[in-house]
């Protein structure tokens, strides 16, 4: 299905091509004002890569580089706006500490255009995003067993939770999660107390 709506999408693909300039050392920056000065239906033209100071003609390869080289950046966990899954999952899913950079959501509008790029003209990206993430971009509803991608042993105690009587086990239970960024803690309730 998914495939179908890409070729459907190609097969109104607009004629022409899109130059997207860059230079090696700004390389994120200049392709991150690039995609973003451009309305969103002109992302799907014809790409056409110059490396500035570089020879050559984009025939597939350079936008194949071009493509492994934004995400490597984009996606790196340096900048906060993603974190690993944990640390046995390279997958990667949104930083809760996103936020301390104030452009955030703005970056992370140009990585969804990015990645729809990459879909749209049939590149790869480097790296991977946990399975709950993918289904929420594809609007695909959550369900418990989604967390078993992220962090087995987590999924395992839900479960058991679930399957047992708990109210002996003096668990004390509460609808919170404390969680890092920055090096604190940060406490989050999920339901108010009643």
């Amino acid at each position: 299905m998914f495939n179908v709506e890409i070729f459907l999408c190609q097969s109104n693909a607009l004629p022409s091509h899109i130059k997207i300039q860059v230079t090696r050392q700004t390389l994120f920056e200049d392709s991150f004002h690039t995609i973003m000065r451009l309305p969103a239906y002109e992302l799907r033209r014809r790409l056409y890569i110059i490396f500035k100071g570089e020879e050559g003609l984009d025939y597939g390869g350079v936008s194949r580089e071009w493509f492994f080289l934004v995400s490597h950046e984009a996606l790196n966990p340096m900048y906060c706006l993603f974190e690993y899954a944990n640390k046995n999952n390279y997958s990667l899913q949104i930083n809760p500490a996103s936020y301390v950079n104030p452009e955030h959501l703005t970056y992370f509008k140009f990585i969804g255009r990015f990645i729809a790029m990459a879909l749209y003209h049939g590149r790869f990206i480097y790296s991977g995003f946990t399975m709950p993430f993918y289904k929420r971009m594809l609007g695909k509803k959550l369900i418990m067993k989604d967390i078993e991608s992220i962090d087995p042993e987590f999924y395992n105690s839900l479960v058991w939770i679930k399957e047992n009587n708990i109210d002996e086990c003096g668990l004390e239970l509460y609808h919170s999660v404390d969680f890092e960024v920055l090096g604190q803690v940060v406490h989050h309730e999920l339901k108010k107390e009643w």
